[in-house]
């Protein structure tokens, strides 16, 4: 009973040192498709392909034929971080690992039916995440050679398996309507100093889960005339509960180490969004875009982590506080020849409010992109490439609080897309 007193208590240490959310920036992607994601996300009133199932499903209703379309999103994320001044953090600017993330998406239409027609696709919504090296170990510490070199960490991957349909209510507007199978996993590491030495000089966290959850979107499409689409589009509010594992790790240990694996379950909260879009066809081969888009990240305001021990269940809240914000994209596409040149951009808020910022938060301010995007048809067989720039807002943390870790942000991301698509 003793030991197991003892354990519960090390638990309590290292979770407390572990209240902060480690999820990529406002951890959902900056979209899907490579034509509409050169066209700065600005996709609602115009959806005229497959990745419609993802930006306004309504815009199948207007599709012919049968296609297939296969993606790649390849994004190469920066961060840095300036301590201001933490003990045991490495002094001056620390930079992220930078790894190249692939991201997949495929899709399917199959609309021979004149109004009604169907989808399916997978792709990614949320992933990302963020790898640090922010301890400075002491070399003399009894198993510092065992410490991880990147001790903080976060990754999140959400998949989304996504059947849709949609109808054609008149020759000028159309609904379309699509359920979000989800699939889910969250791996997250974070480093803590127990102040009961010298039983415990290092401690470290790490927390893997997966799990599944169901959500949907919905959309509307008007054509009030034929150079001119307008779109509404959004998704209700999910969640997608988590099961895994903690694992404690102590190191500079004097005697028999006490941490070991618990198992662990918690909910994530994912949001709600709603947005509109107009497509407008101003000459026979340019068409310029423009989308706004609401999400409401304020329903993400805590997680709560239950770990079961031997000892009892112990819950630990991560708080995040996020708020909600408004995403406005701009995009353009013009014919040359056989050739489509794309041109897109879009400024969006961060949700993430200074009292929970943290290096492993890939969101550190507000962001702008900057996009670049061509494609050609080869017969029934078209092929689409986008390059993509987003640059952060500095942020200055100031103010510490028990979920935050002040010092300076900086962040930037290159990204590019491949689509292959063919008709049938």
């Amino acid at each position: 009973m003793h030991m197991q007193k003892i354990t519960l208590l090390v638990l309590l240490i290292a979770i407390s040192t572990f209240s902060i959310p480690l999820f990529a920036g406002g951890f959902a992607l900056s979209g899907v498709g490579s034509r509409s994601t050169a066209m700065g996300g600005a996709f609602r009133g115009l959806s005229d392909d497959a990745t419609a199932m993802y930006w306004n499903p309504a815009g199948l209703a207007f599709q012919d034929g049968m296609s297939i379309s296969l993606g790649g999103t390849f994004i190469m994320p920066s961060a840095k971080w300036e301590n201001p001044g933490v003990p045991t953090l490495r002094p001056g600017e620390t930079e992220s690992e930078k790894n190249l993330k692939a991201i997949p998406s495929v899709f399917l239409t199959m609309a021979k039916h004149p109004k009604l027609k169907y989808g399916l696709g997978m792709y990614v919504p949320y992933g990302l995440g963020s790898s640090w090296d922010l301890y400075e170990t002491n070399p003399g510490l009894i198993g510092a050679a065992d410490f991880p070199k990147n001790e903080t960490s976060s990754s999140i991957t959400i998949f989304d398996l996504h059947p849709t349909i949609a109808y054609q209510i008149s020759p000028k507007a159309s609904a379309g309507l699509g359920v979000s199978l989800m699939y889910g996993t969250i791996d997250m590491a974070k480093f803590g100093e127990s102040s009961y030495t010298p039983l415990y000089l290092l401690t470290t966290t790490d927390i893997s889960g997966k799990g599944m959850g169901i959500g949907a979107n919905f959309g509307f499409l008007y054509k009030p005339q034929d150079n001119l689409s307008l779109g509404f589009s959004g998704k209700i509010p999910s969640s997608i509960k988590m099961e895994g594992d903690t694992k404690i790790t102590n190191y500079g240990v004097q005697q028999a180490a006490l941490g070991n694996t618990i198992d662990t379950e918690t909910t994530l909260k994912l949001p709600a969004e709603a947005g509109i879009g107009a497509s407008f066809k101003c000459m026979p081969n340019l068409i310029l875009n423009l989308d706004y888009a609401y999400t409401m990240w304020s329903s993400l305001d805590k997680v709560v982590l239950k770990l079961k021990t031997s000892a009892g269940t112990v819950e630990n809240d991560m708080v995040f506080d996020w708020e909600d914000t408004s995403r406005i994209s701009l995009g353009a596409e013009y014919a040359l020849g056989a050739d489509k040149i794309r041109l897109g951009g879009y400024w969006e808020q961060s949700p993430v409010p200074e009292s929970t910022q943290t290096p492993a938060l890939s969101d550190i301010g507000d962001k702008i992109s900057a996009n670049l995007g061509w494609g050609r048809k080869f017969g029934s067989m078209g092929l689409d490439l986008n390059f993509q720039y987003v640059s952060f807002t500095q942020r200055e943390v100031t103010t510490p609080t028990l979920d935050n870790l002040p010092g300076v942000y900086n962040a930037q991301s290159l990204s590019g897309n491949i689509g292959l698509s063919w008709d049938f």
